[in-house]
C-alpha cells in the first residue's frame, strides 16, 4: 500500500463526520469514493490534504507513519 489511514475521527460542533474509519490506496489502481451525501467522503480526502486535522487515527505513506499538517 502506498497509503493507509487507519482509526481516522473527525468531529465538528455537533455532527461526528467519521468514526474510526479506515483507508488504503495502492499505488497504480484509480479508486472511487462512492457514498451518501453527509457520508464523510470529502472530510477524508481534506484531511488527506491537510486542510483538516483528524482528531484520531494514524497515516501512513509508503509503510511511514506521518502527520499532514497542511496543504502546502
Amino acid at each position: 500500500m502506498i497509503l493507509r489511514m487507519e482509526g481516522i475521527s473527525k468531529a465538528f460542533p455537533g455532527v461526528q463526520a467519521l468514526d474510526d474509519v479506515d483507508f488504503e490506496a495502492a499505488a497504480g489502481k484509480v479508486m472511487a469514493m462512492v457514498d451518501e451525501n453527509g457520508a464523510g467522503k470529502s472530510t477524508l480526502m481534506k484531511i488527506l490534504c491537510g486542510a483538516y486535522h483528524k482528531d484520531a487515527g494514524r497515516t501512513f505513506l509508503q509503510g511511514q507513519e506521518t502527520e499532514i499538517e497542511s496543504p502546502s
